[in-house]
């Protein structure tokens, strides 16, 4: 009986101390993950500005009724009225902005103003930043 408890034992403290670490990996990887479909999608709202020649914006929302939670952070891709795109971020990551939660296309492509803003771990702290810069339109993920 007691040699069994050892390895048990030994399992559990293991597991104990890994745990957190893996907790707080895995949600760096998701921050990380959604930095990187980020500036994919700030990409596309270019494209499809010069594509269909109309602004196309790009909000972020405080609330987001249509992901789940209703809370969730998340950023939309619009022509006008019309939703292009629409994406939650899952529970534990944000994104950070250093000013007003907005951006569009012009239909030449070229953004009204840049944009800075950092994708974050909610778990960690840890922030990816995604740059638009104002005039070239130059999406850019600062990630690892």
């Amino acid at each position: 009986m007691l040699r069994a408890l050892i390895p048990l034992s030994l399992l559990a403290i293991i597991l104990a101390v890994a745990f957190p670490s893996y907790v707080h990996y895995a949600s760096d990887q998701r921050a990380l993950a959604m930095a990187r479909t980020l500036a994919s999608d700030l990409r596309v709202a270019e494209q499809v500005a010069m594509t269909r020649r109309a602004a196309v914006t790009v909000t972020f929302p405080l609330a987001d009724v249509a992901c789940p939670g209703g809370s969730a952070a998340s950023y939309v891709l619009r022509q006008g009225a019309t939703v292009i795109k629409r994406t939650c971020f899952p529970s534990d990551v944000a994104w950070w902005l250093s000013r007003a939660g907005a951006t569009e296309f012009q239909p030449t492509g070229a953004p009204r103003g840049g944009l800075t803003l950092a994708v974050q771990s909610i778990r960690t702290g840890k922030r990816f930043p995604v740059t638009v810069a104002a005039g070239t339109g130059v999406v850019t993920a600062h990630t690892p």
